[in-house]
Order: structure tokens, then sequence, then C-alpha cells
């Protein structure tokens, strides 16, 4: 597989927003907000890997890949941050959708970067083992997870996208949440599935105005999710 060329990170508000301090919110504006927002998207997300999500897989056999969590993503742009979502790696069972009575490994890590007075989360959670789901029902099952919050709402429902220069479809959707005084976050988030490896990847402005979601360039996302499992997807052992 080639992949494309990695693409510059969506523009989430089209203008260099300069952040300025609060002493309520003991820093910029939004601040906490952002926290609050990251912490849902991974709250979410691993409450629906540990569920099992209707994911079957295998108990024994090899591994031929898994998830590691880098320092840095897409060539270095995201930097991992110390503040990590809950269960950054954990080995117990998923549910009881597997074939056996076997174990996969979920991982999440948070991602940011700053530039301009502006800061863009990047959140990656997912799982690896011996997966045999087909893989357009994984995807759905972790973008149907994501969504499954009553305050989410999905203004662009989720599509597949085969971004140019790659074999590997993802599936992609945009998510708002309710923030801070009634305003709501814009949440775009892809996912992939392979036999070992599946994630959802979201990109998150936590601080100043929000994008409108059908401008979101999900394509480009997609190219980005794909650029996060090259570097993410090790050999096992």
């Amino acid at each position: 597989m080639t992949m494309p060329p990695l693409p510059s990170p969506p523009d989430a508000s089209g203008t260099s927003q300069q952040s300025y301090t609060d002493p309520e919110t003991d820093g910029p504006v939004g601040r906490r907000r952002g926290r609050r927002t990251v912490l849902i998207v991974a709250v979410s997300v691993a409450g629906l890997l540990a569920a099992g999500f209707g994911v079957r897989w295998m108990a024994s056999g090899p591994d031929e890949y898994r998830l590691s969590m880098p320092d840095s993503l897409l060539g270095g742009s995201y930097q991992r941050s110390e503040d990590e979502p809950p269960n950054s790696e954990d080995d117990a069972p998923m549910g009881p959708s597997g074939t056996a009575a076997g174990k996969v490994t979920r991982v999440a890590a948070r991602y940011e970067r700053r530039s301009a007075g502006t800061r863009e989360v990047l959140m990656v959670t997912g799982a690896y083992g011996r997966f045999t789901t087909p893989h357009d029902r994984s995807r759905t099952a972790l973008l149907s997870g994501a969504s499954a919050p009553t305050d989410a709402q999905a203004p662009v429902p989720p599509k597949d996208i085969t971004p140019p220069g790659s074999d590997i479809t993802v599936s992609c959707q945009v998510l708002t949440r309710p923030g801070d005084e009634d305003a709501r976050v814009a949440m775009p988030m892809c996912a992939w599935s392979d036999r070992n490896t599946m994630a959802l990847v979201a990109l998150v402005t936590p601080d100043g105005p929000q994008p409108a979601p059908e401008g979101i360039d999900l394509d480009r996302l997609a190219a980005m999710t794909l650029q996060v499992r090259s570097e993410a997807r090790q050999p096992a052992g």
C-alpha cells in the first residue's frame, strides 16, 4: 500500500484565535471545557470497548500486529499529552462477544498540537487482538458506540472513505456534544479495523469558535487516520 502524503491538520476555525486569561478558569478561556470534552470522548469510546461492542475475536494464536502509542503522531506534529485518558492500556476482557474466553488489549492516548494560540486534541482509542468480525461491521460498531450517549448528535452521519493511493477504507462521521453555555462542540472522527487492530481517531478543537459540522473535511481526517494507523500499528513480538 502506498500511503498518501500527510495532509495538514484540519483547520477547525478558519482563523487564528488568541487565547487570554480568565481568573475564573485558571488559564485560557475554555481550557476546562476542553478538558471535559476530551474526557467525554475518552470515556465514551473506552466504555464501548469495555462492553465488547459486538466484535468477535479468537482466544488463541499469535497476534501479527499490535497497537503501540508513540510519543508523537503525524510526523511529530502532535505530541502525546501527560494528561492521559482513562484506561490508557488495559488487557481486561472487553465483554462476552469473543469466540472463547479470551482477552484483547485496549489502548487509548491523547495528543495535542498548539499553533498560533489554537489547540487541537487528537484522541486515539482502540484495541488489538485477533478479530474475526468483518471490518466494515467493526468500524460501524466503533462509530455507533461513540454516538451512543443521548446528548450526542450526528449532523454528518457515517460514511466510508478510501483515501487516494490507499487500499484501506475507513468510516467517518461528525458528532456534536454539549459544551459550556449551551454551545455544542464538534467532534469529527474516523475508524479503521483489520484482523489485529481497530481504533477510533477523534480530532477536537475545544477552544474558540466551533466549525460548522458540514464544513469539516472528513477526507483529510481519513488520510490522517491512516497515517496514525501506519505509525501506531507495529509487528507483534
